[in-house]
């Protein structure tokens, strides 16, 4: 493919580049027949402006890069909208990559955003992800960053979630209040600050409850509806089954539902399923699905705004965000009509 340049214009019209360049700037010392000359040549020669590098000239390109683990995940699609809608309302355009949860390649995702001088980056870090070692080229670049559901533990940038651990707890309480007493979970990867902490709110209801802990019953697998069905049937192979599974996330919690019905195992009648995850998936899957809803829009349009006061310089200390998640009732869980949700 061609790419037209200034250049080819200018030589085309036999004047000079910055005479080109002036008269599609609109400049006032370049006369109005000069600029229809150029700008008849620029659309008959399909000349499209280079938007970096006019965007270059004034430090800035107006451009986030923004690296998802997964897009085939709903969550982070409903992410993505909310930073794209407070992106253009500022002007801003968004780039986006998938790290596939490899941390090379979510690496290299990063060295691509940065050779392309974006103004920030917004990344939900992978489930492999462990060194630490690109986010200090990140901060000698002066980029901003800001983490976005998932985060790794490095002093200087912010971050936006939700109070994991706490909502775990706060399920798996309204879980125990609905009579459950036998609950097993389906972990994500503990690589991650979600995996760790929804596991250790999970624990932290069940010492609450003095419910003992069965090792057997926690079973650390990933986020995807792969890693549910895996996990389901690791645990289906253990001497006796729970009342209830607790997953990860929403689609975890799909693969236990696909599990479940190549067993034949009724559910909710013979084993419940509560989960993280968020209103429209949980609401189309059927049985529709208890969760404790972590509103991913939200989520997206807040680590936008952080992201844009970084780049204003407004506020520049380290944050850690926590947007509020609230439970929301599916049929996949059996609930008394004396159980309150909070």
């Amino acid at each position: 493919m061609s790419i037209i340049n200034q250049s080819a214009i200018a030589k085309k019209l036999n004047v000079s580049r910055a005479t080109v360049s002036k008269a599609l700037k609109d400049a006032d010392d370049i006369s109005v027949e000069m600029k229809k000359r150029v700008w008849d040549m620029a659309e008959e020669m399909n000349y499209i402006p280079h938007y970096h590098a006019r965007r270059l000239h004034f430090q800035e390109t107006k451009t986030i890069g923004v690296i998802v683990p997964d897009v085939s995940n709903s969550f982070f699609s409903f992410v993505i909208d909310g930073i794209m809608d407070i992106a253009r309302l500022s002007g801003y355009h968004i780039i986006l990559t998938v790290s596939r949860e490899k941390a090379d390649t979510e690496k290299d995702n990063i060295l691509t955003l940065l050779s392309m001088r974006v103004d920030g980056i917004l990344l939900a870090v992978s489930r492999e992800t462990k060194d630490t070692q690109i986010f200090d080229k990140i901060k000698r670049s002066n980029i901003p960053l800001v983490f976005f559901d998932r985060a790794v533990d490095y002093s200087g940038f912010s971050s936006v979630g939700i109070d994991d651990r706490g909502a775990a707890r706060r399920l798996i309480d309204f879980v125990v209040r609905c009579g459950y007493q036998r609950i097993a979970h389906l972990g994500g990867s503990l690589l991650t600050d979600i995996g760790r902490n929804r596991r250790d709110g999970y624990l932290d209801s069940l010492k609450r409850h003095q419910i003992p802990v069965r090792e057997e019953w926690i079973i650390e697998g990933g986020f995807t509806r792969t890693d549910g069905y895996r996990c389901f049937m690791k645990l289906y192979q253990t001497d006796s089954m729970p009342e209830v599974v607790f997953s990860a996330n929403d689609q975890n919690a799909l693969g236990a539902y696909d599990a479940m019905k190549e067993l034949g195992i009724l559910f909710p009648e013979k084993i419940g399923v509560v989960a993280f995850g968020h209103h429209e998936f949980a609401k189309i899957i059927t049985p529709s699905m208890t969760i404790i809803n972590v509103n991913p829009y939200n989520l997206g349009k807040k680590a936008m705004e952080i992201m844009l006061q970084r780049i204003k310089g407004e506020d520049m200390h380290e944050q850690k965000i926590f947007i509020p998640a609230e439970i929301e009732i599916g049929e996949s869980i059996r609930i008394p009509e004396h159980v309150a949700i909070n």
